[in-house]
């Protein structure tokens, strides 16, 4: 019954996180931010 419930749930938060979507995974597909961005590019001395 332990097992059956587990699974139940298991299901049910699936469902519930593909219907809604997941917070955590939204964050990871945010576009860059509009705006001055800070320049990182640092030129090595030998040239490359």
């Amino acid at each position: 019954m332990g097992n059956l419930f587990h699974s139940v749930r298991a299901w049910w938060g699936e469902a519930i996180e593909h219907a809604f979507g997941d917070p955590r995974q939204e964050k990871l597909h945010q576009p860059p931010l509009i705006g001055t961005q800070p320049f990182r590019h640092h030129p090595h001395k030998d040239g490359h």
